[in-house]
């Protein structure tokens, strides 16, 4: 009875010592493709780990250096990390293998934005909208644009395009409403979008600050340094070459 035991322990042992080799030869497999490592950079990205993204990215691009999606995922967290000349060439590599892939027109208009030139700038946003007039971001990328240089109607009247185009509100294209809205002076209205972009994204330090500055704006002093300590609380991101 007892080697009998023993000989059905030895079996599962063995069945389970093969499934092991089984899931590491998959695991090991699936970590040999450039789509694992870009699903990846995608998932660190998220979290603003940008340094970390970027080697993901990279060892996507040494399996398939023409993977579009590795190309503009490392354009992206290039410039969330202030490489705005590397984000540029990055886009610049995957329009050359796709030249109407609309997240990198988006792309370089953020990045030519980011090095002042606001020109090449709307140029990037208008040729990405030329290619899909709903790509929502390109309207709110561009929105932000027209904020930066005090166009605040154009500002409003262009987030309001992406808003509409939108299944649901998009945080950060509310969040340009809404601080447009407090340059025309319409600070009540600007801090009811405000907190809509909050209700969507409360972790968003970059839109704490903004309802700081709009409740600032009301003369809501206690308001205001609260939405401030709030945003300190929250994970570091970029705003204008700025880290906040």
């Amino acid at each position: 009875m007892l080697n009998k035991r023993l000989g059905e322990f030895m079996k599962a042992l063995l069945i389970m010592a093969m499934l092991a080799m089984f899931i590491s030869s998959a695991t090991s497999a699936e970590e040999n493709t450039s789509a694992y490592w870009t699903t990846l950079g995608d998932e660190l990205n998220a979290q603003y780990k940008f340094d970390d993204a970027i080697q993901a990215y990279d060892k996507a691009l040494e399996i398939n250096k023409s993977h579009i999606a590795a190309l503009a995922g490392k354009g992206e967290a290039l410039w969330n990390t202030g490489r705005y000349n590397e984000s540029l060439k990055s886009f610049d590599e995957v329009l050359n293998l796709s030249p109407y892939y609309v997240r990198a027109w988006v792309g370089k208009g953020v990045a030519f934005h980011s090095l002042g030139n606001l020109k090449e700038s709307r140029r990037s946003y208008d040729r990405a909208l030329e290619i899909d007039p709903k790509y929502a971001m390109a309207w709110n990328d561009k929105a932000w644009l027209f904020y930066k240089q005090d166009m605040y109607q154009e500002a409003v009247d262009y987030s309001d395009r992406a808003i509409e185009i939108l299944d649901r509100n998009l945080a950060a294209t509310i969040d340009t409403k809404a601080v447009a809205l407090e340059k025309l002076g319409k600070n009540d209205e600007a801090l009811e979008w405000i907190d809509k972009a909050l209700e969507l994204t409360p972790t968003d330090s970059i839109i704490w600050i903004h309802k700081g500055d709009i409740l600032k704006a009301l003369g809501n002093q206690t308001g205001s340094e609260a939405a401030y300590a709030k945003a300190k609380e929250l994970p570091e991101q970029i705003l204008d070459n700025s880290s906040v």
